[in-house]
């Protein structure tokens, strides 16, 4: 295999700034494993230490990391609306055309126009007027079914673009009996940082995510008990995929094929006290894993910041496709073959008026407009985030700096969301403070 992705590097690599490059049959074939909630290290191939995804290990051995990738943000408690649009759309969520786009024609649309056959088997629904074809199957099983019927029928015809987009490993996790088998709650670690609840408001807290799953406060056996269904639901996505790459073997499509393994968004899952993905903590709803593999990707890994919406100009330059003028996502294309060791300096994220943060290579701020708050992490020395330096004299001017980037960043998305407010609300937070729990908590009066 490795023989066979230098072969295709040496190939391709003329392609890679070729944007008017027209189709032929012998362009490869695209394949998207978009999971739902998939944390970033939860891939076997990542180095997780309990986690099995064969399938995807094989899969992606030899292929290409993004260690720091994220979406984002989101204006939504539903983080995967927004984080699969500005996949398919390639502009952030604060853009007009983010809304509206007739301008800036989606993934599927630049594709389709360049000669792919396409099909969407999951999420969104509401993209299906840019897809060939389209399927919800529910589960996993039943996505994997229609893109292994839509390779049978289809493979060899023109080259394909393949979105799975599914419902794993989101709660409530579903899986069938012998991946629930896998995991006994009893053998898993809970996170090193983990809280039985949030210490303050992050202006989230209300999220129904927070609360129809486990109770509040939380419990190491409880957690335990989620964890075991979450890596069984990984792995049960990861047999279904299995499917698909089977699929494109049989159809002697799989070594002409570029594969793209990411999650939507990530998940808490314990680490300070949350269950959801409404919060921006490395451990929490923005950052995702991120793989390429396939003819004209090398084996690395980086940990050089990309966005997920950067897939979609990534995707154009591997494929010798022209990529749509005013799309505000990067291509990866440079990191990946080792010509620059990064297109980003700087993360952004961003949740709803209430969360903002800015990092660096080992810096990262957060801040909380609503309350008022900001915090702190040395990463390098704190990845876990336990840590809060925001407080310590000695590091208010690296706070000036990173506010100063973060303003920049606002402004460079175009989001006009102040970083204070005059009346901040009151950040005290505990379960206590809540009058009932499961899918619409409320605040005590």
């Amino acid at each position: 295999m490795k023989q066979i992705l230098a072969a295709a590097l040496l190939a391709l690599s003329p392609t890679l700034h070729a944007a008017d490059k027209p189709a032929t049959a012998t362009k490869p074939n695209i394949c998207f494993l978009l999971a739902d909630d998939l944390r970033p290290d939860c891939l076997g191939v990542l180095g997780h230490p309990i986690v099995k995804t064969p399938n995807i290990d094989k899969l992606v051995g030899d292929g290409f990391i993004f260690r720091n990738a994220y979406t984002l943000g989101s204006n939504a408690s539903a983080v995967c609306f927004p984080s699969r649009q500005m996949i398919l759309r390639g502009v952030s969520y604060f853009r007009p055309a983010f809304r509206t786009n007739t301008e800036i024609p989606t993934m599927a649309e630049t594709f389709r126009s360049a000669g792919y056959l396409s099909m969407r088997a999951g999420k969104p629904k509401n993209g299906d007027e840019v897809f060939d074809e389209n399927s919800d199957g529910g589960n996993a099983d039943g996505n994997a079914d229609h893109l292994v019927q839509f390779v049978k029928s289809n493979a060899g015809k023109q080259p394909l673009f393949l979105y799975m987009a599914g419902h794993e490993p989101h709660d409530p996790q579903y899986a069938t009996e012998q991946f629930y088998a896998m995991y006994k709650p009893a053998d898993i670690t809970v996170p090193v940082n983990f809280l039985p609840y949030h210490p303050f408001d992050n202006g989230a807290m209300m999220e129904p995510d927070e609360f129809r799953t486990l109770p509040v406060p939380r419990t190491r056996e409880d957690l335990q008990g989620k964890l075991a269904r979450y890596y069984a639901s990984t792995s049960y996505w990861d047999a279904e995929v299995g499917r698909v790459i089977e699929a494109l073997k049989q159809a002697g499509q799989f070594d002409n094929t570029i594969f793209i393994v990411a999650g939507d968004n990530g998940l808490s899952l314990g680490e300070h006290g949350l269950l959801g993905k409404q919060n921006l903590y490395e451990f929490g709803g923005m950052h995702v894993p991120l793989i390429f593999a396939g003819p004209g990707i090398p084996k690395g890994e980086t940990k050089a910041f990309a966005y997920l919406m950067d897939i979609y100009p990534t995707l154009c330059e591997l494929t010798g496709t022209n990529i749509p003028e005013k799309l505000e996502a990067k291509s990866l294309t440079p990191v990946i073959t080792g010509k620059s060791a990064k297109v980003r300096d700087h993360m952004f994220n961003s949740y709803k008026e209430c969360q903002r943060s800015i990092r660096d290579e080992r810096w990262k701020l957060i801040r909380y407009p609503l309350i008022n708050k900001t915090q702190l992490f040395d990463l390098q020395t704190d990845p876990h985030e336990m840590n809060d330096l925001a407080d310590q004299p000695e590091h208010a001017d690296r706070i000036k700096e990173l506010l100063a980037v973060l303003k920049r960043h606002q402004k460079q998305f175009g989001d006009k969301t102040p970083l204070q407010v005059a009346n901040p609300a009151d950040p005290a937070w505990s379960p206590d403070m809540v009058s009932e729990n499961p899918r619409k908590p409320k605040r005590k009066k």
